[in-house]
């Protein structure tokens, strides 16, 4: 159980530029239907990360999730449950809301300034899918009328640094300058959702580029790319901010992909890739989500100006580009599961 959960726990963020969804952690908690258990259950959450990891093709998808500050204290939930979830509210790791607060109203909130998906069995966002038994697990399926996850945008009030009066807050504490979530809006004015006070503008939020890397089209890793941020990307780099890919490759792969392959960086506003490989890098030039690419090759040592379109080709398996901007392709791999050591009599997946 406690391994299920720090498998969740890794899966969890409330920044916009991290996570891949929202949703309503009471509300998941209480979906007894998905797996016949009992009325509520911290596990659900589980299941909802994996079926948000196979509609993305992702293993590495992360949830931004929203409660009502009442489910700290909810006793159809074990002590241990209750103690996690206040866990994860202290860490910055979910949003509580004070007890009453429309929770939906704000997942819409953050929906709309994000263009994060709304995971919910209510309807009404342009982006909104309801979690429905299936086979060996649960599926994501649209509601009606929703279309497809918009291209982020970036609203205004989330290039700002805010904090809050209350020192300890797990949202706005002056120790998080990363990661903050979208404020809440009333009249214009940006206010912290866990306490309700007016925030305070620290200056400019630090640029930061959300990055992934995906394997035969399984999106393994994710990671952000800053101004004091630098990534190096490669079979197995040495550097605190290397991603390893070494680990998802194939023997063809491996022999063609140097240990420490690219470096990416932000140059002001600009993304740049530097190839320091013994291969070389293929960049796929693209003007759109649709346009055929264009293709630049980059030796050891040149740069180049990544668009926000642009793939990052270190291999023909191998894709490195904006997050929310890289190109469907079907996965060739099965994500990985959060619910892997789950004990089999904590929850019983349907076997439709």
């Amino acid at each position: 159980m406690s391994r299920v959960l720090d498998a969740i726990e890794r899966r969890l963020s409330i920044d916009p530029l991290v996570a891949s969804a929202v949703v309503d952690l009471t509300e998941v908690t209480r979906l007894g239907d998905l797996d016949g258990g009992r009325s509520a259950n911290l596990l659900r959450l589980g299941l909802l990360v994996d079926a948000l990891g196979q509609r993305l093709g992702d293993s590495s998808a992360s949830i931004y999730a929203v409660a009502d500050r009442a489910l700290m204290s909810d006793t159809e939930l074990t002590s241990n449950e209750r103690m996690v979830i206040r866990r994860w509210s202290d860490d910055g790791l979910v949003e509580i809301l004070p007890a009453g607060a429309p929770v939906q109203a704000r997942m819409r909130e953050i929906s709309g300034l994000s263009g994060l998906a709304m995971i919910t069995r209510i309807g009404g966002a342009p982006s909104s899918y309801a979690p429905i038994p299936a086979p060996g697990g649960i599926a994501l399926a649209p509601h009606a009328g929703a279309g497809t996850v918009p291209a982020r945008a970036t609203n205004p009030v989330l290039t700002r640094l805010w904090r809050c009066p209350e020192p300890d807050c797990g949202s706005f504490a002056e120790s998080r300058t990363m990661g903050q979530p979208p404020p809440t809006i009333r009249a214009g004015v940006p206010i912290c959702p866990r306490h309700g006070g007016r925030l305070i503008d620290a200056g400019a939020r630090p640029l930061m580029r959300p990055m992934a890397a995906r394997v035969d089209g399984l999106v393994r890793e994710r990671f952000l790319v800053g101004n004091q941020r630098p990534f190096i990307v490669g079979r197995a780099p040495d550097d605190r901010n290397g991603v390893a890919l070494g680990p998802y490759l194939d023997e063809a792969a491996v022999r063609w992909i140097s240990r420490s392959h690219i470096r990416l960086e932000l140059r002001g506003d600009d993304l740049v890739a530097t190839d320091s490989s013994t291969n070389g890098t293929t960049i796929l030039v693209r003007t759109g989500p649709t346009t055929p690419p264009q293709t630049v090759t980059l030796a050891s040592g040149q740069s180049r100006t990544i668009g926000e379109w642009d793939t990052i080709q270190l291999h023909q398996t191998v894709l490195v580009g904006r997050a929310d901007r890289l190109p469907d392709r079907p996965p060739s791999a099965t994500p990985d599961s959060v619910m892997a050591d789950a004990p089999t009599m904590a929850i019983r997946l349907p076997t439709l």
